[in-house]
C-alpha cells in the first residue's frame, strides 16, 4: 500500500491531480479537495479512487480517449502502449502523451485484474 503523506494544508493522504485520496470509514478511501470538502466516498482501494479522479478531471477529448481505450482488448492496449513508446523513443515525451500512456496502462491493468473501468 502506498504511504500517506501529510501535506502543508493538513491533509494526510495521497495527492492525485487536483484532489487527495484519504482514508475513509473502515477500510475504504475517499476523495477530497484541497479545502477538505468530500468529493466521493467509499472506494475499495487507492487505485480505484485515483482512477475515479482521472475520470472526473478529464476534459472532453480525454473522456473520448478513455472511452475508446475501454473498448480495446488487453492485447490491443498492450500494442497501443508499445506504439506510444516507439513514437517517443529517445525523445522527451510531452505531458499529454504521458497522460495518454498512463490512461492506456491503467485501463489495461484494470482489465487484466477484472476491475471496473
Amino acid at each position: 500500500m502506498a504511504k500517506f503523506k501529510e501535506y502543508k494544508n493538513g491533509i494526510v493522504g495521497i495527492k492525485h491531480g487536483i484532489y487527495y485520496v484519504v482514508s475513509g470509514e473502515g477500510k475504504t478511501f475517499d476523495i477530497i479537495d484541497k479545502e477538505k470538502n468530500s468529493i466521493e466516498k467509499g472506494f475499495g482501494s487507492i487505485g480505484d479512487a485515483e482512477w475515479r479522479i482521472d475520470k472526473i478531471t478529464a476534459d472532453e477529448e480525454m473522456l473520448q480517449y478513455i472511452d475508446a481505450a475501454s473498448q480495446m482488448t488487453i492485447g490491443q492496449l498492450t500494442g497501443k502502449m508499445m506504439e506510444i513508446f516507439n513514437t517517443w523513443d529517445g525523445k522527451v515525451m510531452p505531458k499529454e502523451e504521458k497522460k495518454k500512456l498512463s490512461i492506456v496502462e491503467t485501463i489495461r491493468n484494470r482489465k487484466a485484474k477484472k476491475l471496473a473501468i
